[in-house]
């Protein structure tokens, strides 16, 4: 019964997007047609029609890939208004390729427009309630899907809590099995263990069950290949927790490489939009940094030069993505032979770690220190953040010989492309200990957004200024 009334919703919302469609094209064209002086100009509504058939057929391969017709029943209020909003202007963006591929000029760019306007806003009201009834019925058993659930455990019970608070999504749990022989007639939050995972066969074929939850640890993973075929044979739904090997910060998602899906599990930021465009600002606000300051760069090598013998840049080999090593650039602000005398001072260390920092270090020359206390040594990284070696906001690039030094757990902050900013540089620099520096850098690649380097960037410049833990 379920399988045909899930049928039945899914052609109710086909008809449904098409009268939407229909009725915002209708709706557009009247509205256009009554706009003063020129803006008005429009032919007969039916010259249009080829134009709105187009529409439909994008419109429905475009909701049918965001799966309003496969998983709607899950989608959140916001996951509704945000696929309208992405599927609506893909089907724009579809419409303006082909006016522009054919050169069609008898189309108004403004009726396009305004007929996505106002599809999006009838199809987002009309979606949210059709979900709120269908919702209201779906709880009151219409529609309801029967799931079993494959464990007894913390997976397992955090899973029936979860479909226990949602009664709106149809779910109707009908037991729960288990390897152990002891569970079944048992109770786990009041769903009943029907019988063993061994005989899962016969219970799929006894019970009438549309989708199957496996929710056990990692060691009895053993039977996951054979319970996948029984379903498989049957023609049932099969849906594995993500987060059955129980990972404490990475972040589980599902991918298909070439042909083959996988199950991937990721402590690194995965939103690709956003990465994108902060890729992109690395480059383009770079590049009109590098060129603004240029005058700056040609001063402080000047300065240099006459301040002490040796090169204007110090180049430095530092581990990046991964550990991918790369050469850092920076304005010299040490004697020629710093490096050799580091050894000599290392009793002087005043950080704890792999890190070496040291007050008042009298390798410093005089134009040196005034770099540092304004952070202006690190502008030649720039030309490191156009190569793609770095990014403007990230973890400081360590030195390859601090890292073999590192805890394990300190590794992860290798994880995300190290940056000229971060949450160090503006918390008092070498006035934070060693475990607290690791800490934020894992809380930012934790908590990472555009936001969030908007943020670290503002509070960039009054640290800088002020000098707070520069040496």
């Amino acid at each position: 019964m379920y399988r045909e009334r899930t049928s039945t919703l899914t052609v109710v919302s086909i008809v449904l997007d098409v009268l939407l469609a229909g009725a915002a094209f209708f709706v557009a064209y009247h509205v256009k047609i009554r706009l003063p002086g020129d803006l008005a100009s429009l032919g007969r509504i039916s010259e249009y029609g080829w134009l709105l058939l187009i529409y439909l057929v994008a419109l429905l391969a475009s909701n049918y890939l965001h799966g309003f017709y496969t998983f709607g029943r899950t989608l959140t209020n916001g996951e509704i208004l945000t696929l309208t909003a992405r599927s609506t202007t893909i089907v724009m963006l579809c419409i303006m390729v082909v006016l522009f591929a054919f050169k069609i000029q008898s189309i108004s760019r403004l009726f396009v427009v305004m007929f996505g306007v106002v599809h999006f806003l009838l199809a987002m009201l009309a979606k949210l309630g059709m979900k709120n009834v269908t919702g209201r019925m779906q709880s009151q058993g219409f529609n309801t899907v029967n799931a079993l659930i494959i464990g007894t455990g913390p997976l397992a019970r955090r899973m029936i809590a979860s479909i226990s608070s949602r009664p709106e999504l149809g779910y109707r749990l009908i037991g729960c099995v288990d390897v152990d022989p002891a569970l079944v007639g048992t109770d786990v939050e009041g769903i009943r263990v029907i019988g063993l995972a061994g005989d899962l066969e016969n219970i799929l074929l006894r019970e009438q069950v549309d989708e199957v939850f496996f929710a056990m640890p990692a060691h009895l993973i053993g039977n996951l290949p054979r319970i996948i075929w029984a379903c498989e044979e049957i023609g049932i739904r099969f849906s594995l927790m993500a987060d059955f090997l129980q990972t404490s910060i990475a972040k589980a998602g599902v991918r298909y490489f070439l042909d083959v899906p996988l199950l991937t599990f990721s402590t690194t930021p995965s939103q690709v939009g956003q990465l994108v465009i902060k890729a992109v600002l690395d480059r383009l606000l770079t590049a009109i940094g590098i060129i603004v300051l240029a005058p700056v760069f040609a001063a402080i090598a000047i300065a240099i030069k006459i301040d002490s013998p040796g090169p204007v840049l110090f180049r430095q080999v530092r581990s990046g993505l991964n550990g991918r090593r790369f050469t850092m650039y920076k304005f010299r602000t040490m004697v020629e032979n710093a490096e050799q005398l580091q050894e000599e001072l290392r009793r002087f260390n005043e950080m704890s770690g792999p890190v070496f920092k040291m007050a008042r270090d009298p390798r410093v020359t005089r134009v040196g220190r005034w770099l540092r206390r304004t952070s202006m040594d690190e502008l030649p990284q720039l030309v490191n953040v156009l190569m793609g070696d770095m990014s403007l906001v990230g973890p400081r690039p360590p030195i390859p010989e601090e890292v073999e030094r590192y805890e394990r757990w300190q590794r992860r902050r290798l994880s995300m492309r190290p940056g000229l900013t971060c949450y160090w540089q503006i918390s008092g620099r070498n006035e934070v200990n060693f475990a607290e520096w690791m800490e934020m850098d894992l809380l930012y690649i934790d908590n990472w957004s555009l936001k969030l380097d908007f943020v670290i960037l503002g509070k960039t410049i009054p640290a800088v200024i002020s000098g707070r833990g520069a040496r």
